[in-house]
């Protein structure tokens, strides 16, 4: 799997949580893989998991919200996930496995083999997942070969068509228990958006923009009512596997983490608001999170059509999840700013001057709400 840094988006469907100390969001360090090898080679002796021996353990980079590893054993090649701080993320942790779980009878996801809710043997409870060879998309480029503009268009419908299957599965049909997050409803968005607002502006910078005007003009417009389906809450090319053999088949969705209850459209808006297209502003191309730019790629308008056209969804409320996905993007971008450019993490000289491309995402929004 490739290196690739991106933001990761908020859980929209977790409890409110108080404001913490700054120092409570800085990570622990990751464990020593040897001694982290260990540990995992133990535990799984002790559950009689037959893989035999893990000839080699390597930290798969990507995630900013957890610590992933892969063990290639004797006999099977495995995916450990485990949260980014030591404690905490239990509960998010159980629910995207047993989400997981359940939905892989229905759709393209890793098979999940075991879930430890020990904090003692990788440093935090984790999962077992089955490793999915395949490309995962990097920053620029699209893993170690760039696809034909044909290709690139074939992926990219694939790409689409690909979330509204996920946007017709029935929840009712993934059974319940920790599987899926509470029911979303209009006063629920409302609540979070406040809380989101809230804790922008208690840990912002000074360079950031001010985005009370944004949250409150969602809060006057949630719609009412609309079809409620799982949420991915986090759909760009770097979270799909793809066939190195046919490199336009989806083999696999990653990172379910952050997946909710909720509008479809809602997917659909946090999606666009990470793709890049060409003719899009140098701030946009210098802090683009997918090779969405390449030729043959769809826009964000045809992504938009071919999405409508296939689900048959009226757009009446599309400019809304068009700004709730850029306001989404916006919170990322701070919790970015505020894990790397005011804590020093290992991105910062990257993220030094996103404060840039939050003030022009601040002015596209107020673009996308004149006369709305």
């Amino acid at each position: 799997m490739a290196l690739v840094h991106y933001p990761t988006a908020l859980a929209c469907d977790e409890p409110f949580e108080p404001f913490e100390p700054l120092q409570a969001h800085i990570a622990a360090a990751p464990p020593d893989l040897a001694e982290l090898g260990a540990a995992v080679a133990r535990w799984l002796r002790a559950q009689a998991l037959d893989v035999g021996r893990i000839a080699r353990i390597e930290r798969l980079a990507g995630g900013l919200s957890h610590l992933t590893y892969r063990l290639r054993c004797d006999r099977d090649d495995l995916v450990l996930r485990r949260p980014l701080h030591a404690q905490g993320g239990a509960q998010r942790l159980r629910r995207e496995f047993a989400l997981q779980a359940a939905l892989a009878p229905h759709y393209p996801v890793p098979e999940m083999l075991h879930l430890c809710d020990d904090p003692h043997i990788a440093g935090a409870p984790f999962y077992l997942m089955r490793y999915v060879p395949g490309i995962v998309p990097q920053r620029n480029t699209f893993a170690h070969a760039t696809p034909t503009p044909e290709d690139a268009h074939r992926l990219c419908a694939n790409l689409v068509d690909t979330l509204i299957a996920l946007h017709r599965i029935d929840p009712g049909a993934l059974g319940g228990g920790d599987a899926l997050p509470a029911d979303h409803h209009p006063a629920y968005l409302r609540k979070r958006l406040q809380h989101w607002s809230s804790r922008y502006h208690r840990l912002k910078a000074w360079t950031l923009p001010d985005l009370r005007w944004m949250a409150q003009w969602l809060i006057d417009r949630v719609p009412s009512h609309g079809p409620v389906r799982v949420l991915h809450n986090d759909w760009r090319l770097a979270n799909l596997v793809f066939d190195a053999a046919q490199p336009t088949r989806i083999r696999a969705v990653l990172d379910w983490e952050f997946a909710a209850l909720g509008d479809p459209l809602m997917d659909l808006g946090i999606a666009l608001s990470y793709w890049v297209e060409p003719g899009d502003n140098a701030l946009m191309r210098r802090y683009q999170w997918q090779p969405s730019h390449l030729p043959g790629m769809f826009t964000r308008e045809q992504i938009a059509d071919r999405y409508f056209a296939a689900t048959g969804r009226s757009r009446e409320h599309w400019p809304f999840y068009r700004v709730f996905g850029l306001f989404r993007y916006l919170i990322n971008l701070q919790e970015l700013h505020q894990r790397h450019v005011i804590e020093d993490g290992e991105e910062k000289a990257f993220l030094t001057r996103i404060w840039a491309l939050a003030h022009y995402l601040n002015w596209t929004c107020r673009s996308l709400t004149l006369g709305v």
